[in-house]
């Protein structure tokens, strides 16, 4: 072996061989083994002779330039066989897309100019009518198109048509129009006539006042009896009064050139009271309806609440139902029991929790000049309290009557007349009605009223509030005032805002507020 590495057939020197090599020559005589390594001439390159072999350091160069070598080879395969084909033909796609996308764009607008040649070729065909109509919104038909007026058609065909308008409440319009594409057609507005009717009024009852509202606002207000014409047709409500009375709305239908007759009539009911005996007075609360026997004709139909009054009867609840167009007939029967008028003619009424009997009334002017006194009344009517009174002079008035009444045998034996305490006259007074009393708490009163004013108590009892301020038998304070309940008929809502209000009084102390009842108490 060489310096130079092993020995590599067919290479010698520092070329190497690209000849075939050869097998040695067997009659060549064996190398000189005493020669010098690497010999000591310098053989000559025979054609055909071994390749020296490469040196060492030669070896890894030549490796990586092969390397570069293969690796272009290669880029410049791939390039060539497979980048440049696929390149032209991405290419030659988008340039198909292109042309593709060119050509449909010039379809569309190819088609676009076809529509709009289209149309204008069929606009040069259709006609223009335009129609208004009063009332406006009325529905307008032509053909197969259906518009609302204010209208316009841009649609006919050329030639004649039929234009049909119509509104509720109004008569159908009906016209031949001939219209041409080279001229609009402008009707104009169509007023259409308005369908109607007429409607009568009447009414059994007098003094029926009416208000009739009806479509499109309608309103108007009369008297019946009425008769309205040329009514526009259509749905109304009749809302009828009389007095305070007012009816709840009626409907009635308006047809066109019909005569529609409507009768108001008030449901009023016929309401007769009797009693045994006859001559008790019927109130509906306060207010007096009127003495028995009692007949009550166009009678407003509700619920009652009845008091039935007859000293010395005992008075009598009754509840009636009175329906529309009723006619309700109720006999009552009074009985007496302790309840008894006085020889000087003042009722008595018997109160059984607190075992006394009080007046029915307060004390009327007529009762007590009838016992011998001498009336100092302001307001001077026989039926009206007395007032204007003091303390003493009413305590010296029971005196009066206990005299006359037992002279006149009608003085029970073991009581005495005099004034009620205060819880007596609570006791009496119970469940009144202050809303009912003679006061001025709702209205103003300017002076004292006709006792019975009130609506009466569960005992029968009037005016135990209101009209004069009673006095009583307890003493109001150690200064020798007595005390006054009830409130009178100048109470205010301020100064007498409930039942349990008190007052009081010197024993002289007198003027029109004040005036007394009396009871009838054990000795």
């Amino acid at each position: 072996m060489s310096r130079a590495g092993k020995f590599i057939p067919g290479g010698g020197g520092k070329a190497a061989r690209t000849g075939p090599i050869r097998a040695p020559d067997p009659s060549a005589p064996p190398p000189d083994p005493n020669a010098p390594a690497g010999g000591g001439s310098k053989k000559p390159f025979v054609k055909g002779s071994l390749v020296k072999p490469v040196a060492k350091n030669q070896r890894l160069p030549i490796v990586i330039m092969s390397g570069i070598v293969c690796c272009l080879l290669v880029s410049v395969g791939w390039y060539t066989l497979a980048y440049l084909p696929t390149k032209r033909s991405l290419a030659a796609a988008e340039q198909a897309v292109q042309d593709y996308e060119q050509q449909l764009a010039a379809k569309e607008t190819a088609d676009e100019q076809a529509k709009e040649a289209a149309a204008k070729a069929l606009a040069a065909e259709h006609c223009l009518l335009t129609v208004d109509s009063n009332p406006t919104g009325a529905s307008v038909t032509i053909g197969d198109f259906r518009k609302t007026t204010p209208a316009n058609f841009t649609d006919l065909i050329p030639g004649t048509c039929s234009v049909v308008i119509h509104a509720d409440g109004y008569e159908d319009y009906s016209q031949d129009v001939t219209v041409t594409a080279d001229k609009p057609t402008d009707l104009g507005v169509i007023q259409l006539v308005q369908q109607t009717g007429n409607l009568s009024l009447t009414s059994p009852q007098s003094g029926v006042t009416y208000t009739l509202a009806g479509p499109g606002g309608y309103t108007h207000d009369g008297q019946v009896p009425d008769k309205l014409e040329k009514l526009p047709i259509g749905d109304y409500l009749i809302t009828a009064s009389q007095q305070d009375w007012k009816l709840s709305p009626v409907s009635v239908t308006i047809h066109e050139n019909e005569n529609v007759q409507k009768e108001i009539k008030f449901p009023y009911a016929n309401v007769s009271l009797l009693s045994v005996p006859p001559g008790a007075t019927v109130r509906e609360g306060h207010t007096v309806l009127g003495q028995t026997p009692l007949s009550l004709t166009q009678f407003r139909p509700r619920d009652l609440n009845l008091s039935v009054d007859l000293p010395p009867y005992t008075l009598q609840r009754l509840n009636l139902h009175v329906p529309d167009f009723g006619n309700v007939t109720k006999q009552v029967t009074l009985h007496q029991d302790k309840d008894f008028i006085a020889a000087c003619g003042m009722p008595m009424v018997w109160i059984p929790e607190g075992g006394f009997w009080a007046g029915k009334y307060l004390v009327r002017q007529r009762d007590f000049e009838a016992a011998g006194g001498d009336d100092p009344s302001t307001f001077r009517r026989p039926n009206r309290p007395v007032e204007t009174i003091s303390w003493e002079d009413a305590m010296a008035f029971c005196n009066k009557l206990n005299d006359y009444e037992s002279k006149a045998g009608k003085l029970p034996q073991g009581y005495h007349y005099t004034l009620p305490k205060e819880s007596q006259w609570e006791t009496f007074s119970d469940d009144a009605n202050i809303d009912l009393a003679a006061t001025s708490r709702v209205t103003t009163l300017t002076s004292t009223q006709d006792v019975g004013y009130s609506e009466p108590n569960k005992y029968g009892i009037y005016d135990s509030i209101g009209n004069v301020w009673e006095w009583c038998l307890d003493d109001f304070d150690d200064k020798g005032d007595h005390s006054l309940r009830g409130g009178c008929w100048l109470s205010s809502a301020t100064d007498f805002p409930n039942a349990d209000t008190r007052n009081a009084g010197g024993p002289k102390y007198a003027d029109r507020f004040t005036g007394f009842r009396v009871v009838l108490v054990p000795n």
